[in-house]
Order: structure tokens, then sequence, then C-alpha cells
């Protein structure tokens, strides 16, 4: 009987309830209920399952009595701080990070009752700072658990329950830096600073990503790639990068097993600390634990076991875990590869006899990998669809031709970097993992490039589809007959994918479609009228949205494949951030670009108009109303009326079909909408994609009065700091008696227009 595992799911389980569903209240009545079950077991159920319900019962009860102590201990303190302002002092707990308006640091705050961590936005000077020194600010608090898009589990399932806004900071005594403590941030800072210098940028980033888990030095386009092929877990620190690290440290001992055991685990304990405790790594590193504890205690070690006590103690650490992406991809792999990839392998295995052509170990590693790639899908596709919303169909291939040469990557690159830093004039060995690097980036970027390389759930029909796939794998293991059904199945489930993917969603004969897609606190706006199709904007805030993605899976959703034509209101993050990402996923034709009036951002139009160069996109910057034909629509692009900041700068776009027109006027304020309608004459619109976000600044009502639209369409994100939509801003348009559409509560907004 596998206590450990009886208990700990149900600990699991009863975290998850208590994050989504149950109350406080609740929470008492579901543990009471759950004792008195435990308690009637006795009586009710047959004695050989009595134990187990009674080992289910109280893991499911503590499970809930653990998060709720945990949260009234970790999360109330920080909760009730939250609006509030004041002086503070705080420790840095790693390296802060460079942000647009300064820079970002985890840290520990040291007075105010606050336990666990925080992480503090503030000026540049944290840059100069190490981990340990302790710093004074004044600092403003706001809610980790709330963070653009309402009920956030982001921050909380790493640990993190508030949200620090200070400027003004001063360097205080008393600090720890350079202690013991944070021996694994600088061991990792200086693999990254090596990393950098000894290894060409894109490299360099793969490298980084590999040994210490920091995909920020990633070339978006890079990044895109990896994750389209499926191949993204390699930089996700795990088991399998702990599994490197032994090798490597076998190698070093001369495969003495005894002293590689030794020294194993508490290089294993090391890296986790230097790769920032990922529930993956910690994970990997307590069922190593097990797996070496096992014989000691005379017993075997056994995979499920060890997997439900590394979720206990990941969970016991910090309940809000559950929640963790990355904890719950790193658990249902792992159940895959342990529950389905050795049967998998077993079917396949049977076939060995009709190719005795292929050598037994290439046989091996080839039906290894696809077992093990197909038992690691089976489990994290739903995953997959519920978070990211795609499914890399090519993840097996990709395995196939990657990973066999992934423990040479990572030993000769730990070891060249390892020796790089102290050593500079041993840089020259770095090329061989540079090689290594390239090629599995150039592999990555193939196969992303391949059609059909990835499904994407953005349609009802995708979704209904990976239903009836689960459905086929249950009807088919409850089946008696062995031969051919897996087989049926797969043909199956891959004619109804192709079924689904030709029905998009694009709505038919309509002569325009527009569609506000959801990129949380910004903005991105899909034309596309006959074969053309246009975005404006295409950015978004918080860094939890990836607005390129989020458009191209909305193109993949409705069947438009290219992009004639990108265009910017503005040069703001939350209007053009997206744009890297856009550049690596979908083809554009060209890009239309505001002619800065004022010079005051033309830095940020020089980043722009260097990316563009980078990807050979031709750039119009627009100085004149122009009009571009969009099929049988036509869109009109309105110059900058006025100058100052970027949002005043902005272009203004009007798209008309027919009788039916949209405006889109950016982030313009009330003065600037003025001058608008002064420079133009601009018809009464059906549909306003509203200013600002819904800016008590914007959408005026000399604009209402004169243009007077009947829908309103508001791209925003849920739970956003700004205040947006603002009330003024929602009465005024009430007043007008337009409808009203938001991104935050709607998701994608689509508009279809058809003449009659």
């Amino acid at each position: 009987m596998r206590k450990l595992l009886l208990f700990s799911l149900p600990f699991a389980l009863g975290a998850l309830l208590c994050r989504y569903l149950l109350p406080g209240l609740w929470r008492i009545a579901a543990v009471m209920a759950l004792l008195a079950a435990g308690a009637a077991a006795t009586r009710f159920v047959r004695r050989r399952y009595r134990k187990p319900v009674r080992i289910a019962a109280a893991g499911l009860a503590l499970g809930m009595l653990w998060f709720s102590g945990y949260s009234a201990v970790f999360l109330s303190p920080a909760e009730a701080l939250a609006g509030t302002e004041g002086t503070v002092r705080i420790e840095l707990l790693d390296y802060a990070v460079e942000t647009d308006a300064g820079a970002r640091c985890t840290v520990r705050v040291l007075d105010q009752g606050l336990r666990g961590k925080a992480v503090y936005y503030g000026s540049a000077k944290l840059l100069r700072w190490e981990p340990g020194d302790r710093v004074r600010t004044e600092s403003a608090f706001y809610s980790a658990s709330q963070l653009a898009g309402g009920d956030s589990a982001y921050f909380p399932s790493q640990g993190i329950f508030a949200r620090l806004y200070g400027e003004k900071e001063t360097l205080i005594t008393g600090g720890r830096a350079g202690s013991l403590r944070y021996l694994p941030q600088r061991l990792s800072r200086s693999l990254r600073d090596t990393a950098a210098a000894i290894y060409a940028p894109e490299a360099a980033g793969l490298i980084t990503a590999l040994l210490t888990g920091q995909r920020d030095g990633l070339d978006i386009r890079d990044s895109s790639d990896l994750s389209e092929a499926g191949l993204m877990h390699i930089t996700a620190v795990s088991g399998l990068h702990c599994g490197f690290l032994i090798l490597a440290l076998g190698l070093l001992v001369c495969r003495r097993p005894r002293l590689t055991a030794a020294l194993g685990y508490p290089a294993l304990l090391l890296y986790m600390l230097m790769t920032g405790c990922t529930p993956s790594v910690v994970r990997a590193c307590v069922m190593a634990g097990f797996a070496l504890l096992a014989p000691l205690a005379g017993r075997e070690a056994d995979p499920l076991t060890s997997l439900s006590g590394a979720l206990l103690a990941i969970l016991l650490a910090n309940p809000f875990a559950i929640a963790s992406v990355s904890l719950q991809l790193s658990f249902a792999a792992v159940a895959g590869l342990v529950l389905l990839s050795p049967g998998v392998y077993g079917a396949i295995d049977r076939y060995r006899g009709r190719f005795g052509w292929a050598p037994h170990p290439v046989w091996k590693f080839v039906v290894g990998t696809a077992s093990a790639s197909c038992g690691v899908m089976a489990l994290t596709a739903p995953l997959n669809a519920l978070h990211f919303g795609s499914l890399p169909l090519v993840s097996p291939l990709a395995n196939l031709l990657v990973l066999w040469m992934m423990p040479a990557l990572f030993v000769s690159a730990l070891a060249a970097t390892a020796l790089c830093g102290p050593f500079p004039a041993l840089a020259p060995v770095a090329v061989v993992p540079e090689c290594m690097a390239n090629y599995v980036l150039r592999t990555a970027g193939a196969l992303a490039k391949l059609p059909g390389h990835s499904v994407y759930f953005t349609g009802p029909a995708v979704i209904l589809w990976l239903l009836l796939v689960y459905s086929m794998l249950l009807v088919c293991l409850l089946s008696k007959e062995r031969r051919r059904k897996y087989i049926v199945a797969a043909v199956s489930a891959g004619i109804c994918l192709l079924a689904a993917k030709s029905l998009p969603l694009a709505g038919g004969s309509g002569e325009l479609t527009a569609v506000a897609v959801n990129v949380g606190q910004g903005a991105a706006t899909l034309l596309h009228a006959g074969d053309c199709t246009v975005l404006v904007d295409c950015g978004s805030l918080g860094g939890a949205q990836r607005p390129g993605e989020a458009v191209a899976r909305a193109m993949d959703t409705y069947g438009w494949r290219d992009l004639d034509y990108v265009a910017l209101t503005h040069y703001h993050e939350d209007h053009a951030g997206g744009l890297a990402g856009l550049l690596a996923r979908v083809e554009v034709g060209e890009l239309l670009l505001p002619q800065l009036p004022g010079g005051g951002q033309a830095e940020l139009q020089g980043e722009v108009l260097a990316l563009a160069a980078a990807h050979g996109i031709p750039a119009t910057c627009i100085e004149e109303r122009t009009s571009l034909a969009l099929g049988p629509a036509r869109l009109t692009v309105y110059p900058p009326v006025s100058a100052g900041d970027a949002n005043e700068e902005g272009l203004a776009f009007l798209c008309t079909s027919g009788y039916f027109d949209l405006l889109i006027t950016g982030d313009m304020a009330a003065e600037t909408e003025r001058r608008l309608l002064d420079a133009y004459r601009l018809p009464d619109i059906e549909v306003l994609l509203v200013g600002h976000h819904g800016s008590k600044y914007a959408t005026s009502r000399d604009l209402l009065e004169t243009v007077r639209p009947e829908v309103g369409v508001i791209s925003v994100g849920a739970g956003n700091r700004y205040g947006h939509p603002a009330a003024e801003t929602l009465d005024r348009m009430a007043l007008a008696g337009m409808t009203l559409f938001r991104t935050d509560v709607n998701g994608n907004i689509r508009i279809q227009v058809h003449q009659r």
C-alpha cells in the first residue's frame, strides 16, 4: 500500500479546492464533513478499504487546513496593507532586473509584519546592489494576488504575496550581501555573465536558460520557435537537467557510484538553490533523494511514492504552488512517463523483428524517445490547452532530433562556462557547446515552420477534437481488441483534426471582420476583408500576456495566414510591445507608423524601425491622410494632429465597408480628439474602439456627439492599476446610448459586417 501516495494526492486536492472553489467558511464545513466521513469508514466500508479511506480523508482535510492556515499567516497581512503607503526596509533576495521604468527585484520586507516574499519595483539604483543588501524606501503596497486579470495565482504560487512600488531607495547597514546564504545567487549570476561573454548572443540565451532556467536572454524568435516545436521544456530546469548534472559528476569522479551518490545530492541541492527552487527542480531533487535513501532503508525506489513525496514537500513549503503552471506541467509529465510510457514502449517494441536492420541502441533510443514523448503529451495536453492554448504536434519528432545530444550539450556547456569564468584564456573551448546550441535552435526553427506543426485551442471545434481524442483513448483502454485499436484511433483523430482545422471561425462571407484581441492591458485589433488582413497595434503591459502570440492564435482561429499591414497608433509598450513576438510568428507585408512631429519618442521609433529592417519588412511613416484598399472595404489612416508625448503624436484609423464605419483613436486625449475632429470630416460611425482603454481623459463628449457611435469596444486588462475603464467615461458612453463590450469581460470581441 502506498500510504504516502494515498495521503499526498488528497492533500494536493484539498489545496486545489481551497485555491479555486472553497471560500473560508465552506472550508470549515468541508473539513468537518471529511473528518466525519473518515470516522464513518469503520462502519460503512469493507475492512480492507477502511485504512485507505481514512488516510485519504485525513489528507484532504489537512490539505484544506494547511492552505487556510498558510493563507492567514502569509497572504492576509499582505492583503491588509494593499492600498497603503509608507517607509519600509527590504532585503534583496536576488539580483534586480531592468524594467522600462527602472528595475524589479524579489525582496523580503523586514517590517510591517509581512511574511514570505514580495516583488519590488523601484529605480535603476537597484541594479547596482547585490542579494543580501538592505534598503530603505518609500513604497506603495499592492496585492500580489490581484494582477491584470483579477484573481491571479502567478505571484502567490512563487511565494510572493505583495507588490511594492517605490522610489528614493537608500542603502542601509546591516545587510547580508556576500554571505554564504546568497552564494547560489552569486554563482548563478557568474554563470550568466560568463555565458554572455563567451558565446554568441543566440547561443548564450539558450545555454543560459539550459544551465540556470533564466530565459530572459533568449531571442524572441528563438523562444517562439522552441515553444512551437515543443522544445521549451529543455529550458525549464527539471529532472532532465539534474540527471545531466549527476552524469557530469560521474564522469568527473571516473564513474565511482558511491562517490557520485555522496557528491551528487549536495550538488543537486546547490543547483536547486541556484535555479530559484522552481517546482520542477524541487520535484527532481526530492525524487532523487528518495532514490538515494531507499536502499539505505531497505526499500526499493518507487517512482509514484517519490513523486507524491515531492508534491507533498512542495505544498508544505507553499500550498499556493498548487496553482503553478510549472508544478502542474512537471508532475503531469512525470506521471505520464511513469504510468503511460512503458506501455507505449512495449506496444511499439513488439514490432522490433520487422526492423532487424536497425542497431539495437538506435532502436532503443528511437522507441524510448517516442514513447516518452507520447506519454508526456497524453497528460500535459489538457494543461497546455488550458494555460497556453496550443499543443505542438511535432514534439515527438523534435525530441527525437534533439534529445540525443542534450547530455553532451549540458555537460560541455557547464564545463566551458564554469572554467572560462576564472580562466578567460580557455574561451576557445566554448565553440563546442555553441555549435550544439545553434543546432538545437536551427532544428526548432525548421520544425516551427512546418505546416500543422501545432494545434491552437482557440475555437470550439479544436477543443471538441481534444475531447474526442481522450474519449477514443478511454475506449481503447477499456476495449479487449488489441491489434488495431490504437492505429484506428490515431487515424480517426488525424482526420477529425483536419476537419476541425478546415472550418475556421472567419464567419462566412461577411464583407468585413474586426476582432479586438484580448491582450490584457493593451490593444490589438485585426481587420479582415476579402483576402486582406490588417493589424492595428500589438502590445500589452504586465508581462503576463504575450500579445504577439495572442494575435497569431486569433489569426489561426479565423483562418488568416499573413498580415498585409501592421499599423501602430503610437510608440508605447501597451500598443507596440508585442511586435517582436508577432514578427517571429507571422509574415507581414508592410509597417505603417506615425511620423513624430515633436521627436520625443525617437528612440522607440528607432527600435521599431530596426526590428522591421531585421525582418526585411518595409516601413512607411504616415505624414498625410492615406487611404488603403482592404478588399471590398477601405482603411483611412490619419496622421498625427498634435505634438507632445507619444499618446498625442499617434495615428487614427477609420475602416469603412459600405455603410459601416469603425474608428480607432489609440490613446488620444480629449484635446487631441478635438484637433482630429477639426482637421478631418469624420462620418457617423457604428463602432468605436474606445480611446486609451477607457481612460477618463479620452473618449470626450465632443467626440461622441460628433461621430455618434452605436457600439463601444474597450481593450483593457482586468484588475489593472490604472483604473481603466474610468467610471466617468462609462457614464459618458452610457448617456450616448452606446452598447459596450470589454476584452477583460468578453475575451476576443468579433464584429462581423454583412451588407444587405
